[in-house]
């Protein structure tokens, strides 16, 4: 891990994930949508989650664009149809990531405000929250529309501060990928970093506070808490 007590000025109160690759792990899902739209378009490629995970941190079009490639129409009707067969598809629990269940549902028996940040379309965030019996602990969900800048832009993260009614001094937003930290930098939120999401092999954290597994992110924000109210 870095140095995770840099520029710690307050206990965290409101903790902030991104979703693919953090949470949950959409590859298998974006693996069966993307081939059944190339089965359906004659073409006898199918990709992989492999080929998948470079882009799944980038939104729909990126990832469409990149996945399809030479076999990708026009990108508007083609990520239309691919959000409209992924609306279709019901969230395994599985794809939840280990500890991730159990650690969502401490954290918000802690008192710890909980919200998603995501480059997913609103709607999806939603129901993939919603599939997977989460949403009770999740009171802000801020996905991406029309009308807002993706990340890392600001947009998102302030309509997430606006929910939760608080700044970036009681916050901490948890992500898998380069985009998560350049949010985190643009909006001054302390970042923690998983590192068993979608993040290139070359990605370094630098001095964030970086976790392999979800339970440790939940006993490490516990006990910094308690630790600084105890201080």
């Amino acid at each position: 891990m870095g140095d995770e007590g840099a520029g710690v000025n307050a206990p965290v109160a409101n903790i902030v994930f991104d979703l693919d690759g953090t949470l949950v792990d959409s590859a298998p899902v974006f693996v069966e949508v993307l081939n059944a739209m190339l089965a359906d378009r004659g073409s006898t490629r199918r990709v992989t989650e492999a080929e998948i995970a470079p882009f799944a941190s980038l939104g729909g079009p990126a990832l469409v664009s990149g996945v399809l490639a030479h076999e990708c129409g026009d990108l508007r009707a083609e990520v239309d149809d691919f959000r409209a067969r992924y609306r279709l598809f019901p969230t395994p629990l599985e794809s939840l990531y280990e500890g991730v269940a159990e650690g969502v549902r401490d954290l918000s028996a802690q008192g710890f405000r909980l919200a998603i940040c995501s480059n997913k379309p609103q709607g999806l965030c939603e129901k993939v929250i919603a599939d997977l019996g989460l949403t009770d602990h999740f009171p802000v969900i801020v996905g991406s529309s029309p009308d807002r800048m993706t990340k890392p832009a600001p947009d998102l993260m302030e309509l997430v501060m606006a929910g939760l009614g608080t700044t970036v001094h009681d916050c901490l937003y948890v992500g898998d990928s380069e985009i998560d930290q350049a949010l985190a930098k643009a909006t001054g939120v302390r970042f923690a970093f998983v590192t068993y999401g979608y993040a290139t092999e070359q990605f370094n954290a630098g001095e964030q506070a970086e976790f392999s597994r979800f339970s440790d992110l939940v006993q490490w924000i516990k006990t910094e808490r308690a630790t600084l109210l105890a201080a």
